[in-house]
């Protein structure tokens, strides 16, 4: 059986108040992880400087507001790994993919730059799938 890691934090909020602050500590903003995302090019942004968009993912990280082009660029992310490889600071720890992914969640969160989605039809659909799932003593349970 595998064991699982120990939590990073108690909540989510606590892991990215505490990871984002490091992360975004060990960045440099070279614009290596920028230049080396594929999404780059499907959102317009090739011709952006690389260094003010990931200086603004630093910014993200840490709660504060971003420019528009490192909105745009850390909605984009698909998550390919390849700003991993390009960050000439992974020796030091640096994560540049959770970096961005830890940036998005405090767009979304706390600088509120990133809306949320909101799906009204959400929750009938999921005790629809539900429903056609379960068992009746499960329904009788969760439902």
């Amino acid at each position: 059986m595998t064991k699982l890691q120990p939590a990073r934090a108690e909540t989510t909020e606590a892991f990215l108040a505490q990871a984002g602050p490091e992360l975004a500590s060990l960045c440099t903003a070279c614009g290596a992880c920028f230049e080396a995302c594929p999404m780059v090019d499907h959102i317009g942004l090739r011709a952006a400087d690389g260094k003010a968009v990931t200086d603004g993912l630093r910014r993200l990280a840490t709660g504060k507001m971003a420019p528009a082009d490192t909105i745009a660029w850390v909605k984009a992310c698909t998550r390919s790994g390849l700003c991993v490889a390009a960050c000439p600071q992974k020796d030091a720890g640096l994560n540049a993919m959770l970096l961005v992914r830890i940036a998005k969640q405090r767009a979304l969160n706390e600088t509120h730059q990133i809306p949320a989605k909101q799906d009204p039809t959400l929750f009938p659909r999921v005790k629809i799938f539900a429903r056609l799932q379960l068992s009746d003593e499960e329904l009788a349970k969760w439902m």
